[in-house]
Parts: structure tokens; sequence; C-alpha cells
């Protein structure tokens, strides 16, 4: 027998996270070598690059300012596509539109290598395609998720295929950091220029958007989703007329996991995009020395990501904690000692000190996951897809915070520690908020009295009930029989609670 299609499914997200995500530490790799100003000699672990003055070499006549905008144009037009990139996961097919937007990347990575030399418009626009095009892969890959992940296998499936985020940044740095000192400055932009094509054709030959519709799904697997799987779609329209918009972007504890949101942007990007750079200024590290110090904050963030997760879940389900206090707990001690370490950062004078801070900082960060990762559903679990894309806009933080440093970095430890100032203020600040006005709960403005449940008739092309329903627990007593009878394939399975 082989292996189910579902491991198949997560596994394959994985590597997609994993590319992609690596798209950025490969770029901010690159850029660290060519621009003119860094030299690639300087102190290193290992032997210096042996690409200085070859064919394989390229030095850009670039201002360190520009290197920086062009992580801001990525992170532009990442935030332009968060909301419409759930709108076509709905409109369209999940699995189609997470594996074009990878392709669309990794053809971008493809042509820079070719052209990028010649002018830095090309670069800029590259760039601005990339964000675009990866800005809609989180909300479509919610959708596929949905619908392959079974409720008991849920959370290890959902670890499982967004491990490949924190893990993208340590295999991006190794692998760049090395191939671009001893093979070719635009060696890493081939080799994940390739994956990613190669990732996306594999994607969209093995993976379909609802586990049903695979041709060979086993029938033990089969069963597994009758019993568990998610075949109850809400009506998108009816959903959208329901949403209480005045009361949710009012609501003060989404405006504190908007800020958890956007304060997170902002670090992330500039231990993705900064602290290479940092290194280089106020350490004078060469490329391939870099790669090697920022590949192990990600590991450590991938272990207490699990940890944190089921340390959180255990003293909630045990009752020793409620939901509020499991989540307040989680992002104050995670982001609140990653605040901390990035603020020491602007006084340390050696580079193996500001290692250790920042391994520390992205390790005890992974805690956090348990909390802003997953409120949305606490808060509003009837809208929590149309939550998610309103927090998930706070990857503007990453636009500001990557402006904020091109315009205040110059080649000296001292800038850096402003830069350092400012994130880890920001990001305190948002601490502090969040512990005062999160929440775990259901908000009251969240409860609807209606819904509607679109219920497939197996396959699609026979077309659905659809069935309105008072939310009142009387009213919901039998909707499992009467729906059975409605569906007349005989294959069903719903999930129906007070918030639904």
């Amino acid at each position: 027998m082989g292996c189910p299609k579902r491991i198949i499914v997560g596994f394959l997200t994985f590597l997609g996270f994993l590319i992609f995500f690596g798209f950025r530490t490969v770029f901010t790799m690159v850029m660290v070598y060519v621009i003119k100003e860094n030299d690639n000699t300087g102190v290193s672990l290992f032997d210096k690059c042996s690409l200085n003055g070859t064919s394989n070499d390229l030095q850009l006549d670039w201002s360190v300012s520009l290197s920086q905008y062009l992580s801001t144009a990525y992170f532009l037009g990442y935030l332009v596509t968060q909301l419409p990139g759930g709108y076509l996961a709905v409109r369209f097919s999940p699995t189609k539109v997470f594996g074009g937007a990878i392709l669309i990347s990794a053809s971008c990575f493809v042509i820079m290598a070719f052209f990028m030399r010649y002018s830095p418009i090309i670069a800029y626009a590259a760039r601005i395609i990339q964000g675009l095009a990866e800005g809609t892969c989180q909300p479509a890959m919610g959708a596929v998720m949905s619908s392959w992940a079974p409720k008991s296998e849920r959370a290890r499936m959902v670890g499982l295929s967004y491990s490949g985020i924190y893990l993208s940044a340590s295999m991006g740095s190794a692998i760049a950091g090395t191939t671009t000192c001893y093979v070719s400055w635009n060696s890493a932009l081939f080799i994940y220029g390739g994956l990613g094509i190669l990732w996306s054709f594999v994607w969209f030959c093995t993976v379909y958007d609802s586990p049903l519709m695979h041709p060979s799904l086993s029938e033990k697997e089969r069963e597994i989703f009758e019993k568990e799987g998610s075949n109850i779609l809400k009506s998108s329209s009816d959903l959208a007329k329901s949403v209480p918009w005045r009361k949710l972007l009012t609501s003060l504890p989404v405006w504190a996991l908007y800020l958890a949101n956007f304060t997170r942007s902002w670090v992330f990007a500039m231990i993705i995009f900064e602290i290479p750079q940092y290194f280089t200024d106020a350490f004078a590290l060469n490329v391939s020395t870099i790669g090697f110090l920022t590949c192990f904050p990600p590991i450590l963030m991938t272990v207490s990501v699990v940890f944190g997760g089921i340390f959180v879940d255990k003293l909630v389900k045990t009752e020793k904690i409620s939901v509020t206090v499991g989540r307040k707990f989680s992002l104050v001690i995670g982001f609140g000692c990653e605040a901390l370490c990035i603020l020491a950062l602007g006084f340390v004078r050696d580079y193996t000190a500001a290692a250790v801070l920042i391994v520390v900082a992205e390790g005890l960060a992974g805690l956090s996951i348990a909390s802003f990762k997953v409120n949305p559903v606490d808060l509003a679990p009837q809208y929590a897809s149309v939550l998610t894309g309103i927090v998930r806009s706070g990857v503007l933080g990453a636009a500001i915070g990557t402006a904020i440093a091109g315009a205040l970095r110059e080649k000296n430890a001292h800038s850096w520690y402003r830069i350092f100032f400012i994130t880890g203020s920001v990001h305190l600040f948002a601490v502090i908020f969040y512990s005062v006005f999160g929440s775990g709960q259901q908000q009251k403005w969240a409860q609807t009295e209606y819904t509607m449940l679109d219920i497939p008739k197996g396959d699609s092309a026979y077309g659905s009930t659809v069935i309105s329903l008072d939310k009142t627990k009387e009213n919901l007593s039998g909707i499992k029989e009467s729906i059975a009878e409605e569906n007349h394939s005989g294959i069903i399975s719903y999930d129906i609670t007070g918030s639904k």
C-alpha cells in the first residue's frame, strides 16, 4: 500500500514553504556579495572567497540603501495581495493559486540570475512581482489545509507544513553563503529558481483541491475523510454580507493581535534582510561566515514552535490556565524576550555575542506562534479567514522596517544601534499592548444569528444543497440526519457547533 495522500500533501507543502520563504534569504545573501562596498575579503571562519576577480564574480556599483529598498519593494507587493489572495483561493483553485505563485516567483529568480547585472530596474520589477505572487501563498494554503487535514491530525499536518518557513532561512543562508562565495555570484538564484519551478510542476501533477477528487485515494483514507473531513462549505457571498466590519475594526483585542503581527513582520524582515548586512558593517565578516552564523536561529525557532504549541495546549486542556492567559503567556515570553535581545544588540561589540543574542531571540520567539497564529480562531471562529487576512496585512511592518533601515544605515556599527533601538522599542510596545488588551475568548460581535451551509453532493458537478440554520442549540438537533437525506452521494462530513 502506498503512502497516504494527505501525508504527500503535507510533505509537499513543507517543501513549498521551505523553498519560497528561502527566496528572501537567498536574495539578501546575494546582495551582500554583489554590492560594491562589500569586498568579500573580511573576517572568515572558512577559506576566503575564491571568486574575487574571476569571471564568476560580480560587483555592482549600487548603494547599500538601494539593496534595502529592494526588500521594501518586495514587501509592498507582498502586502497588496494578502486579502486578494484569500479571495482568489475561494474563487479559483487554491492548489493552483499556491503552486502558481511559487512558479512565478521562482521564474523571477532565474530572470534575475541572467539580467540583474544590467540594471537595478530589472531587480526592482522582479522583486515587486515576487512580492505580489508570494502574498497569495499563505491564504491559499489555508484552504488547502482545511480540505486535506482531518480533524484528529490537523495540528500535526499544519505544524509539518509551516515548519518549512522557519527552516527556510537556515537552509537558504547556508546554501547561498557557500555557493555565492565558491561557485558563482548567481548560483544560488539558479538553484532556488530551478527548485521552485520543479516543485511547482510536481505540485500541479500530485495535489487536488479535495481528497474525494483524488483518483487514487485509498478506501481507508476515503473513510477517514468521510468521518473527519471538512466537506461543509459556507457560502462566501452570505458570509461576506454578515461580517461586522465596524465592530471588528474597532475591537481592542483585534488591534492587539494586529500590532503583534505588525511588529513580528518588522522583526522577521530585519532578521532575514538586515542581520547579514549588520554583520558586514559592524564586524567586517564575509558572506560565507555570515551564512554560517545566520543558519542557527531558525533551527532553534523550529523546535520552540513545536514545543510551545504542545506546552500551551496542554496547560489549557488541563485547565491550569485559561485560553486568554495561555495566549498572553506565550506572546509575552516569546516576543518580550526577543524585543529585549534586539535592544541589547545595539551594545555588543563582538560578533560572537551578537550571534548568541540573535539565536536566543529567535529561539524564544517561536513560543509566540501558539499565540498570534492561533488567536484569530479564538476571537472570531465564524470570521477567522477574514480576521486572518486583516491581521496578516501587518506585513506592512516589514516594509516600514526595511525602509527605516535603508534610511538610517551607514557602513558602521553606530547606525545599527539606532536601527535596533527603534525596532526593539516598537516590538516591546506591541508586547505590552497585547498583554493588556489581548484575549483568547470569542468576541460578542463574532456571534451571528444565522449561517449558510453549502453541502457539496459528492462531485461538485452535481450541485449542492444550501440550508439556512438558526444558531440556537435547539435548531441544531437533527441536522446530521437532514443533511444526510439531502446529500444523495452519502459522502458527507460536518462540523456544527454553536459558533458556526
